[in-house]
């Protein structure tokens, strides 16, 4: 049965993705990404109501009072792609990092152009990673909070972190733009996990303790890593029990 409403969801969830940009169509006559990020939450509303109605997930968040009044950057570990949703739910018109590949996809491609985000070019070096820092400090100045996945892809539930080290990119946005880093710590790959059947259950989202600026790039990368990881890991473990 799990692996029928997984099948149901996936359909939705592509169906759901092409009528939004259709009925946010002035977004992109206006080339306008506030409505385009409004557009995002009301997708995001649409795939949780339909994850919990036919997958019977739900989620909660923890820690809410760690994240900052003022704009941020979110370093949330990534096991699912329920966190490169979910965070529109939480945080005033987030800006994800996404790779540049993404903007091939029919629709939902050509909508991620205009909506906010920060295109990554994976291959493209130490160009790409001052286009990253630019981007990131002209968001942070409209006042939109961050969100990216430190180690850069999506990491299964149960292997180390040494096997998808975090990467230097989250360092350099910590050096360079002096903003608070929230580390962000889930157990979303238990109930949706990459090419399984989902399982009914509850996601826990916790935010930790900010990060504040004025550590040295190893200090940082160090702590990042070590509450992130550490806190995942007893997260997945309370489900598992």
């Amino acid at each position: 049965m799990n692996r029928i409403t997984s099948i149901i969801f996936t359909i939705f969830l592509n169906l759901w993705g092409t009528i939004i940009p259709i009925i946010y169509f002035p977004a992109f006559i206006f080339r306008s990404a506030k409505i385009a990020d409004h557009g995002a939450k009301i997708w995001t509303i649409g795939v949780m109501w339909m994850l919990k109605k036919l997958c019977r997930i739900d989620y909660e968040f923890i820690g809410l009072e760690n994240l900052p009044k003022e704009p941020c950057i979110i370093a949330c570990k990534h096991q699912s792609a329920w966190e490169t949703i979910i965070m529109h739910l939480i945080v005033s018109r987030p800006v994800y990092a996404f790779k540049k590949e993404l903007l091939k996809i029919p629709f939902y491609g050509w909508y991620l152009r205009v909506m906010s985000g920060i295109i990554v070019d994976r291959s493209g070096g130490a160009s790409a990673l001052k286009a990253l820092i630019k981007q990131t400090k002209d968001y942070l100045a409209k006042g939109q909070s961050i969100v990216l996945f430190p180690q850069g892809t999506r990491v299964p539930v149960g292997v180390e972190s040494d096997k998808f080290p975090y990467q230097a990119g989250i360092a350099a946005l910590y050096l360079s733009t002096g903003v608070k880093v929230v580390p962000a710590a889930l157990n979303s790959g238990v109930f949706w996990g990459k090419g399984t059947p989902k399982k009914p259950g509850r996601i826990t989202l916790e935010f930790l303790e900010p990060i504040n600026p004025g550590l040295s790039k190893q200090e940082f990368m160090a702590k990042l890593e070590s509450v992130t990881e550490k806190r995942s890991d007893e997260l997945v473990e309370k489900v598992n029990k």
